[in-house]
């Protein structure tokens, strides 16, 4: 009987233990290990976004939001094409998949006449590429596969990018096989330099007009700027000329819309951290 008792208080010490190795950090790798920093007891540290104080003087921190746009130099139209499956009504009964393959299959020749109605509207055949995209799946998600016409622009304007849409549209109307599923495109500019350096200028300008405001608001008076930082969330943002770096792939091209301005934006985000006193 004691050695069950023995036991049971060895299991409980064991437990009580690894339960405070777990809550706590280790105050001996603490000290050890030179890289580490003695944990802070400090309030402010929830405030910080993950990154720690820079100064023990009262501080506070604001977003600088800033935003800068040029007409575009460049453009890209994508026409995006699927097989009209539905072209006859299958039998009853009969499970039509969604990654088809076989007679539905899309070939450069079943779109040739779109490229050859959009090089009779004055398009240049070199700006024109036809793209044959492969039924597919994946754990993230799946194509039923398809054709891409994509047509490039040099200084594009509102007419041109409609004439071109309208031609295309309509050629592929004329097609049975085929079904036009969205059209998109996407903007580029010659210099990106100084359009992301408008928009960190505008950013910084932002994030003063908030500092100000605040200060004012609380009765604080602003020091100088000891830190500044961008969003961690920042890497995965499409820059100028360029897609987000997600994980899972990138961006698709934006729907095209007749109506919005022909422009590449920039946004960027920054963290200034303010002491005040």
């Amino acid at each position: 009987m004691k050695r069950i008792v023995r036991s049971s208080l060895v299991v409980v010490a064991m437990v009580t233990g690894l339960c405070s190795a777990i809550t706590s950090p280790s105050k001996a790798e603490v000290r050890t290990n030179p890289s580490v920093s003695a944990p802070i007891q400090d309030d402010r540290v929830v405030a910080q976004l993950f990154y720690p104080p820079v100064s023990d003087d009262p501080t506070f921190r604001v977003i600088g939001r800033g935003r800068a746009s040029q007409p575009a130099d460049r453009a890209k139209l994508q026409f995006q094409f699927t097989p009209n499956y539905y072209l006859e009504s299958p039998p009853e009964g009969t499970v039509v998949s969604r990654f088809h393959e076989g007679e539905g299959t899309l070939t450069e020749e079943k779109l040739q006449p779109i490229v050859d109605a959009l090089v009779r509207s004055g398009v240049p055949a070199d700006t024109i590429e036809v793209r044959i995209i492969k039924a597919n799946f994946s754990f993230f998600g799946g194509s039923q596969g398809g054709a891409e016409v994509v047509v490039k622009i040099e200084t594009p304007t509102r007419d041109r990018l409609e004439a071109i849409v309208d031609t295309a549209t309509e050629a592929a109307d004329n097609i049975e096989e085929i079904l036009l599923n969205t059209v998109g495109v996407e903007y580029a500019v010659d210099d990106c330099q100084v359009l992301e350096q408008s928009a960190y200028q505008s950013a910084v300008e932002d994030a003063q007009n908030r500092a100000s405001s605040i200060a004012q608001a609380t009765g604080a008076e602003l020091r100088q700027v000891p830190s500044i930082a961008e969003p961690f969330y920042g890497v995965f943002l499409p820059g100028c000329n360029s897609k987000a770096n997600l994980p899972f792939g990138t961006i698709a091209a934006s729907p095209y819309d007749p109506n919005a301005p022909i422009e590449v934006e920039v946004t960027k985000d920054i963290f200034v951290t303010y002491t005040v006193k």
